[in-house]
């Protein structure tokens, strides 16, 4: 098997498992979009707080602080339009139901969307 597959497989299993039901909200010049409606989906959101320390030699674990946040997408499911900086997010599931700011998107990763927020 290769390795992007393998690797798929494990993201998707960790969306799965540890997923939640988020909105995308699109903005452009700090207004709503009408060419981007917002959207439901599904992705892992990864909140900083105590517990986001990185072990000794800094790897397998994103450092966050106090606010900051990350939400993985699967890039095989995700069929909203393209997410950019400014554009906000909503946890839906989380109590208060907490927006964050999109300030990064990475799409490097082969099997995943990327997006670092900061919660707003």
């Amino acid at each position: 098997m290769d390795w992007r597959e393998l690797e798929r497989a494990a993201d998707r299993a960790a969306l799965t498992t540890f997923g939640e039901s988020v909105r995308l909200s699109f903005l452009k010049n700090g207004t709503v979009d009408p060419t981007r409606p917002m959207l439901d989906t599904h992705g892992l959101l990864h909140v900083g707080g105590d517990d986001s320390a990185s072990n000794a030699n800094d790897s397998f674990r994103t450092r966050l602080s106090g606010g900051e946040a990350e939400l993985f997408l699967d890039r095989a499911s995700y069929a909203g339009p393209a997410p950019r900086p400014d554009d906000r997010v909503r946890a839906n599931d989380r109590d208060g139901t907490p927006w964050f700011a999109v300030t990064a998107v990475s799409d490097r990763y082969s099997s995943l969307i990327v997006l670092t927020l900061y919660e707003a």
